[in-house]
């Protein structure tokens, strides 16, 4: 199966009187993917979804699962969807470390860690795995046997990583003013850059008027992607582009008191990104606790119905909404969060035009567009007569 081409987004801008001012914003993701996956035999689509998003394969995965098995009426079993949960867990995990480890260093003039996110991806794979032989993304669950020992002291190496990524955030019980003076004097990569977006004209720079997204289950969902087919492209919440990711998700409980004292700014976005560290760290902590052996259940994929699934990922909700019949895919329709947060008139282009005047502002906006994290190349093509600085993130 071909993979699509290059995923990019490209913000067209030009420079005035010291500022860059959006001219519109273009994408080429998702738009190759229902073509892809079209009369394709339904009990793979999962298999074929982690294979076409390798940065986030097991959302997509777990999504277009979730709405497979509620389009044929697939009840998997408590031990499954716990072993799923888990699994959907590590990635995030490992890609709150993949924006540290690789997207952020460059911000701050640093080479990419790649040898220490390797190790992290190596967990994931080992936890995936773990379902004989990464199948648990089948209809109806995997054959589950799983040796606790082992298993535990793999989640608790990625939790201790987590935490080092961050050390910071580690402690739970840090209060809003603790966290504040441990990130302003901390050295660490995230700390570092939280402290240089919150200093001086940036410190105002990212806000927006569009809302924050709330949590949606899979009937809001799948009544908008069954209605628009465009509504993947370019969805809204009652008609305005909203935010979705840890700043809108609100995932530890000092994001809250982030917003209130430093706005929805550049920095209280990157800060809420950087928690999902110590989020995810303790959350790991509990996951074994709904583990058991299992083994699959016998399932009919010849049926015909209609389903929807959402994964809450890192970056915002992932929903599928997925027709079935006689054993094929009749309509696959998608909506991932870098479509809320990069919609033409959505949260980063709202931020952007609304920014203040700042001292680099091409710099600004490739960090605002790494807060907003669009998981694809993101580059910025400026107008003549200043095309000869464009940049590329």
């Amino acid at each position: 199966m071909a993979l699509p081409l290059e995923q990019k987004i490209c913000l067209h801008a030009a420079m005035v009187d010291g500022r860059l001012v959006p001219a519109s914003l273009s994408s080429t993701r998702t738009a190759s993917i229902p073509g892809v996956l079209a009369a394709q035999p339904v009990g793979g689509v999962p298999h074929r979804l982690s294979q076409l998003f390798p940065l986030c394969g097991t959302a997509h995965a777990m999504a277009g699962l979730m709405a497979i098995e509620a389009a044929l009426r697939i009840e998997a079993s408590p031990a499954q969807r716990a072993f799923r949960a888990l699994v959907a867990l590590v990635e995030h995990g490992a890609a709150s470390a993949w924006r540290i480890m690789m997207d952020w260093p460059p911000l701050l003039g640093e080479p990419p860690q790649i040898r220490a996110y390797a190790a992290i991806h190596r967990i994931a794979a080992a936890v995936r795995t773990a379902a004989d032989r990464d199948r648990w993304a089948q209809p109806g669950g995997a054959r589950l046997r799983l040796n606790r020992d082992d298993f535990g002291r793999t989640v608790a190496g990625l939790a201790r990583v987590l935490n080092e990524a961050f050390p910071e955030a580690a402690d739970r019980a840090l209060g809003w003013g603790a966290l504040q003076r441990a990130v302003q004097d901390g050295a660490s990569l995230p700390a570092r850059l939280i402290s240089a977006a919150h200093a001086g004209a940036l410190a105002a720079y990212g806000c927006h008027d569009r809302p924050l997204l709330p949590a949606l289950d899979a009937d809001w969902v799948a009544t908008r992607l069954a209605a628009d087919p465009g509504f993947g492209d370019a969805p809204t919440l009652n008609g305005t582009p909203a935010e979705v990711g840890a700043l809108a998700s609100r995932r530890h409980p000092l994001v809250d008191d982030a917003i209130v004292d430093w706005g929805p700014t550049l920095a209280t976005r990157l800060l809420a990104a950087a928690l999902d560290c110590p989020v995810v760290a303790d959350r790991l902590r509990h996951a074994l606790d709904d583990l058991a052996d299992d083994d699959p259940v016998a399932v009919d994929l010849a049926g015909t119905g209609r389903g929807a699934g959402v994964v809450e990922t890192s970056r915002g909700p992932l929903a599928y909404l997925i027709d079935t019949s006689g054993g094929q895919v009749r309509m696959l329709r998608s909506v991932a969060p870098t479509e809320w947060n990069f919609h033409p008139d959505g949260p980063f282009i709202s931020a952007l035009t609304a920014a203040p005047k700042v001292p680099d502002p091409v710099f600004a906006a490739r960090l605002l567009a790494t807060s907003f994290d669009p998981c694809v190349l993101f580059c910025i093509e400026l107008a003549a007569p200043n095309a000869t600085d464009a940049a590329h993130a």
